[in-house]
C-alpha cells in the first residue's frame, strides 16, 4: 500500500502539466486503483471509483469543461481512498507548547454560544474562557502531509462544555475563534468542522537559557501585532490532579454549531500532559479587534492563571452530528 501512495504522489506531480499532465495522472491512478481493486476488493469505495470512471466515460463528448471538473474530482477521491485505507483518524499531529493565559467570566455571557446538547463546564463553580498560543507541528491529514502545511502556530479563544451520554460526561471546548497562518487549514476546519478559523500572518520564538524557557505567540490585525509570551522554568513537571490546569488541559472532545443549528462533536486523543512553571508572561492583544465587540472586556480584565503544557502527538477523528 506504501508504494501504491508513492506512484499516487507522482502521478499527482503530473497535474502541474496542466491539460497536458491530466491524462497521464488519469492513466497513472486508473493501474493504481486496478492494482489497488486487487488487493482490497472488499473496499466499497474502489467500486464507487470505477463507476463513476465508467459514467464519465459513457458521458464525455470531447466538451474542454468536462477535463476539468468530474476527472479532477475522480483523481481526488481516488487519492482519498488511497490515503485513507487503515486511516482511523482525520488528522494526526503534534500539539507543542501550549501557552494557556485562563480568565474567569459570567456563565450568563457563554449562553448563546453553548452547542445544543451540551452545559457549560465549571471548575468550582468558576467558568473560564482560555487564550492559547501553541505550536502545531508534523500534521497530516488523511495520513499526508500538505506541501507548506507540516508546521504553523495557533492561537485561539475556548471555553468549556461538557455532554452527558451512555451514562459518562464528555468534556469538551467551543472555540470562539482560531488563527492560523494558512488558507488552506482555515478552508479544511471551517468547511468539514464548522469551526471558526481566521487567517492572519503569525509568527513565534521559542528561545531556551541557561536557567529558563520563552515562548510567544505573535498574530497581525490590521497593522497591530497582537501577542503572549511567558517565560517558566526548564524543568517539567507534572500537571496535578484536581487542579485548575488539569480542569482545563484534559478536554477531549470539540464541539461546534453547524448552520442547520444542529451540533458537531469530534474527539481529540491524546496523553495527559506534563507543564512548566511560569515565571512571568505578558498580554499585548486587542481583543476588540481580534474578537469583536461582545469581548473587548477581556481587555481589562486581569487573567486568573497562566500555564504552558508541553504538549503531545494528537489525533482529530471524525465528526458526528446530532
Amino acid at each position: 500500500m506504501r508504494a501504491l501512495k508513492i506512484l499516487n504522489s507522482i502521478a499527482l506531480l503530473f497535474l502541474f502539466g496542466g491539460a497536458y499532465g491530466l491524462p497521464v495522472t488519469g492513466l497513472l491512478q486508473l493501474i493504481i486503483a486496478i492494482v489497488f481493486l486487487i488487493f482490497r476488493p472488499k473496499n466499497k469505495s474502489i467500486y464507487i471509483y470505477f463507476t463513476l470512471v465508467i459514467i464519465f466515460f459513457c458521458l464525455w463528448n470531447g466538451n474542454f469543461t468536462w477535463l476539468f471538473s468530474i476527472p479532477v474530482f475522480l483523481i481526488l477521491f481516488l487519492t482519498y481512498i488511497i490515503h485513507t485505507q487503515n486511516e482511523n483518524s482525520f488528522m494526526k499531529a503534534e500539539w507543542n507548547d501550549l501557552l494557556f493565559i485562563n480568565y474567569e467570566i459570567n456563565p450568563s455571557f457563554l449562553k448563546k454560544y453553548v452547542p445544543k446538547g451540551t452545559e457549560l463546564d465549571l471548575w468550582n463553580g468558576k467558568c473560564y474562557i482560555s487564550l492559547i498560543g501553541f505550536m502545531f507541528e508534523n500534521v497530516k491529514v488523511l495520513g499526508m502531509k500538505i506541501p507548506f502545511h507540516v508546521n504553523f502556530e495557533e492561537v485561539n479563544l475556548r471555553f468549556y462544555v461538557k455532554r452527558f451520554e451512555d451514562g459518562n460526561w464528555k468534556r469538551g471546548v467551543v472555540f470562539i475563534k482560531e488563527i492560523v497562518p494558512k488558507h488552506a487549514i482555515t478552508f479544511v476546519a471551517n468547511t468539514l468542522y464548522n469551526e471558526q478559523y481566521q487567517t492572519l500572518p503569525m509568527r513565534h520564538e521559542r528561545t531556551v537559557s541557561t536557567t529558563s524557557r520563552f515562548f510567544k505567540y505573535e498574530w497581525l490585525k490590521e497593522n497591530f501585532r497582537n501577542s503572549i509570551s511567558v517565560e517558566t522554568e526548564k524543568k517539567l513537571l507534572p500537571i496535578e490532579e484536581n487542579s485548575e490546569a488539569e480542569f482545563i488541559s484534559e478536554h477531549y472532545y470539540g464541539y461546534t454549531i453547524s448552520p442547520r443549528q444542529k451540533t458537531v462533536e469530534y474527539e481529540v486523543k491524546h496523553p495527559r500532559w506534563q507543564q512548566y512553571k511560569v515565571i512571568d508572561y505578558a498580554i499585548t492583544v486587542d481583543f476588540e479587534l481580534t474578537y469583536g465587540k461582545e469581548f473587548a472586556f477581556l481587555q481589562d480584565l486581569k487573567a486568573d492563571s497562566c500555564f504552558v503544557a508541553k504538549g503531545s502527538k494528537i489525533s482529530i477523528e471524525s465528526k458526528r452530528v446530532f
